[in-house]
C-alpha cells in the first residue's frame, strides 16, 4: 500500500500575500438567516464594487436588499488578509462581526461564511473589474447559473442553466433554460426558452440583463445588474428589486473542448438550499477547491456549514462530461468549464436531487519560490490527494510538493526516522517521521500532539529551510488508497486472504473485507511516531462505512500491524445492496465525510 505514496503530481509558480488582492473588483454576496426551526427569516443581499488596498483593508459601495424590502444605497469598509497559499479571511460586508472562509484567484475571490456559530448560510463572489474603457458590446456567448429566493421565500426557489449568446448588440439569440423551480412541474427539472431577452452594456463592465417582465412561472425572468470580469471570461450580477435575493454567475463558453481539456486545480463556492425534501438541511454553504486532470474526474475539497451539522469537512468526486462548448454533466449537476479553463461554474440538476445548489469555481493561482520551496497549496493527504483547504490529522500520512527539497530519492523502512537524506520536516516545530523524500516530493507522518486549528509545515534540507506553510487541522481527515495511486477509482480494498478486490476478483454480499486508508487521527494504545504498530484502534468515534449508500459499522478500525500510518477497517460488504459492480466506498467521522473511492461487489 505505501508504494501508493509516492505518485507525483503537476509541478506547479511566487506566494501570494495581501498585496496580491487590490484594486476594483464587482462582487455579489446573498445571505440567508434562518430561526431556530429552519425557516428563512433574514435573508440579505448586496450588490457593488469593493476596493481592495493591498495592504488587508476593503471599501465598498453597492445596493443592498433586506428581507422583503426595497434597495438601499451601502457604503462601509472591512478587513481582508491572503495567507501564501490564497486563502482569504475576509470581514462580512452582510453581518457584522462574522468572517467569510474566502479563496483568491488571479481573477475573482470566493467564499462562504463557513464559521460562525449563527444560523446564516452564504455565498461571495468578487471579480475584478476593467481598469480602462471597454468595448459596450458583451463579449461572450457565456454558460450562466443562477439561483433565486423570489421574495425571500425558500418556498419560491428556482436554480438554472442556460447559454447567453448575442449576434445583434444590445439583444440576446433565443436563451434556451433548463432548471427546475419548487412551484413549478412539482420541483422536478423542465425547460422553457426565453424570446427577446435583451442587454445594456457600459464603458466600465457594468450593465444589465432583461429576461422579460418578472413572473413565479418562469424559471428566468426580470432584470439582473451584471458585471463582466476583466478578462472578459466571467459575468457577476443579481436582482436589486425590492425583496430579490439571487446570484448569476457565467463563464465564457469554450470551443473545442473534450474530457482533457478539464486539467487545472480551483477554488470555489456553493449554496444550496432544500424546500422539497424533510430529510435534507434547509441550507449549506461550502468554501471549496477542486481539481481536474483532464481524466474525467472532479475531485472536490469542500468544508461545508449546514443547518444542524455546523462546520464539517467533505472530500468526493464527481465523474464529469463535456461536449465541445464547455458544457456537460458532473453526476447529477450541468456544469460548464470557461474559456481557458480559467473557471466553471455548476448547478445541481437532477430528478433524483431535489436541491437547489449552485456552485462555480477560478483557477489557483500558480505559486513558486527559490531555494528550498514547499509549495503552500501542495501539502495534501498522501491517498486521497483532495485539494488544498483539506485538513492534516494526527498520524496522518501527507504529501508535500516543492522544489529543490532534497538532493535525490530515498525511502525508509519503518520505524520511519525523523531525518531522511539530510531533510527534517517540522509540523508546529516537531520533526515528522519520513517515508519518503526527494527534490519535489516528500511523504511524511504527521506527529500524533498535533493539534488545530492550524499547523506550520516547514522542510528543512541540510542547512536551508522552506517557506513556512500554514495548513488547517482536524482530529480527522480520512483518505482511502486508491489502486492506481490517483487518490480516485477503485480503493485499496484486499479479500481476507490479502488478495485485491477488482472487477477479476470481486467481493460479495456478506464477504468482510480489508479497507486500507491514512487519516484516522489518534489511536488506543497510543502508538509513538513513526513507530511500528500492532493492533490499536482508532479514537475518533462514532465512525460508518458507506458501502453503496448502505451503513456499515466496522468490526475493526484501527492501524494495520505493522505499518506507521497506514490505517485499516474490516467492513462486512451488506447483503441488502442489490447493485453489482463498482459502488461508491465512504468514510464518515464526527468531523468529515469521505467519498473518493469504489469497491468492485457482484
Amino acid at each position: 500500500m505505501l508504494t501508493m505514496l509516492a505518485v507525483i503530481l503537476p509541478a506547479s509558480a511566487q506566494t501570494l500575500s495581501n498585496q496580491s488582492l487590490s484594486g476594483k473588483y464587482f462582487f455579489r454576496h446573498v445571505s440567508l438567516g434562518l430561526d431556530a426551526s429552519g425557516n428563512l427569516t433574514d435573508p440579505r443581499s448586496l450588490l457593488g464594487t469593493m476596493t481592495f488596498d493591498g495592504n488587508g483593508g476593503y471599501t465598498y459601495i453597492g445596493q443592498q436588499v433586506v428581507g422583503a424590502a426595497a434597495a438601499t444605497s451601502q457604503t462601509n469598509s472591512g478587513k481582508y488578509s491572503v495567507d501564501p497559499a490564497g486563502f482569504v479571511s475576509l470581514d462580512s460586508p452582510l453581518r457584522s462581526g462574522t468572517k467569510i472562509n474566502a479563496r483568491f484567484g488571479p481573477s475573482m475571490v470566493v467564499g462562504s461564511t463557513t464559521e460562525s456559530s449563527d444560523n446564516t448560510y452564504d455565498l461571495f463572489a468578487a471579480i475584478q473589474a476593467p481598469t480602462g474603457s471597454v468595448a459596450g458590446t458583451l463579449p461572450g456567448p457565456y454558460w450562466a447559473v443562477s439561483l433565486e429566493l423570489p421574495g425571500g421565500a425558500i418556498t419560491n426557489a428556482r436554480s438554472t442553466q442556460f447559454n447567453l449568446g448575442s449576434t445583434v448588440q444590445g439583444q440576446f439569440s433565443t436563451v434556451n433554460v433548463n432548471g427546475h423551480a419548487a412551484n413549478l412541474s412539482s420541483g422536478l427539472p423542465t425547460t422553457q426558452q426565453v424570446s427577446n431577452a435583451t442587454y445594456t452594456m457600459g464603458p466600465d463592465g457594468t450593465g444589465s440583463f432583461s429576461f422579460g417582465a418578472a413572473s413565479n412561472a418562469q424559471l428566468l425572468s426580470g432584470s439582473r445588474t451584471i458585471y463582466v470580469s476583466a478578462d472578459g471570461n466571467i459575468v457577476l450580477g443579481g436582482n436589486t428589486a425590492a425583496g430579490s435575493h439571487d446570484f448569476l454567475f457565467a463563464v465564457k463558453s469554450l470551443s473545442g473542448a473534450t474530457n482533457t481539456t478539464w486539467n487545472a486545480d480551483y477554488f470555489g463556492a456553493g449554496l444550496r438550499v432544500d424546500p422539497n425534501d424533510p430529510g435534507q438541511p434547509v441550507a449549506l454553504g461550502y468554501a471549496a477547491a477542486a481539481s481536474a486532470r483532464g481524466l474525467g474526474n472532479l475531485t472536490w475539497t469542500k468544508r461545508f456549514k449546514q443547518v444542524g451539522a455546523g462546520a464539517y469537512d467533505f472530500t468526493g468526486t464527481n465523474r464529469y462530461s463535456l461536449t465541445a462548448d464547455g458544457s456537460g454533466t458532473a453526476d447529477l449537476s450541468s456544469v460548464a468549464l470557461g474559456a481557458g479553463g480559467k473557471a466553471f461554474n455548476g448547478v445541481v440538476l437532477n430528478s433524483s436531487d431535489p436541491g437547489f445548489e449552485i456552485f462555480f469555481g477560478v483557477q489557483m493561482a500558480s505559486l513558486s519560490g527559490s531555494g528550498v520551496f514547499l509549495n503552500p497549496q501542495r501539502v495534501l493527504n498522501g491517498a486521497s490527494y483532495a485539494p488544498a483547504g483539506n485538513p492534516i490529522a494526527p498520524g496522518e500520512f501527507i504529501a508535500l510538493f516543492g522544489t529543490g527539497m532534497a538532493s535525490g530519492a530515498k525511502v525508509a523502512a519503518p520505524p520511519y526516522p525523523p531525518t531522511l537524506n539530510s531533510v527534517t520536516v517540522l509540523v508546529n516545530g516537531k520533526q515528522a517521521p519520513l517515508y519518503y523524500v526527494s527534490a519535489t516530493q516528500i511523504n511524511a507522518l504527521v506527529p500524533y500532539s498535533t493539534q488545530g486549528p492550524t499547523a506550520t509545515v516547514v522542510v528543512q534540507s541540510g542547512s536551508a529551510s522552506s517557506n513556512t506553510v500554514t495548513v488547517p487541522v482536524a482530529v480527522t481527515a480520512p483518505g482511502v488508497f486508491a489502486l492506481d495511486q490517483s487518490g480516485t477509482g477503485a480503493g485499496a480494498v484486499l479479500h481476507a486472504n490479502y488478495s485485491v478486490v477488482n472487477a477479476a476478483n470481486p467481493a460479495v454480499p456478506g464477504e468482510t473485507v480489508l479497507v486500507y486508508l491514512t487519516g484516522m487521527g489518534a489511536v488506543t494504545p497510543a502508538v509513538a511516531d513513526g513507530a511500528v504498530p500492532g493492533a490499536s484502534n482508532i479514537n475518533a468515534t462514532p465512525l460508518s462505512v458507506y458501502v453503496a449508500d448502505v451503513s456499515v459499522t466496522p468490526s475493526y478500525a484501527g492501524l494495520a500491524p505493522g505499518y506507521p500510518g497506514l490505517y485499516q477497517l474490516n467492513v462486512a460488504i451488506p447483503t441488502a445492496i442489490s447493485v453489482t459492480g463498482p459502488v461508491p466506498l465512504a468514510i464518515n467521522t464526527p468531523n468529515a465525510f469521505h467519498d473518493q473511492v469504489s469497491v468492485t461487489v457482484q
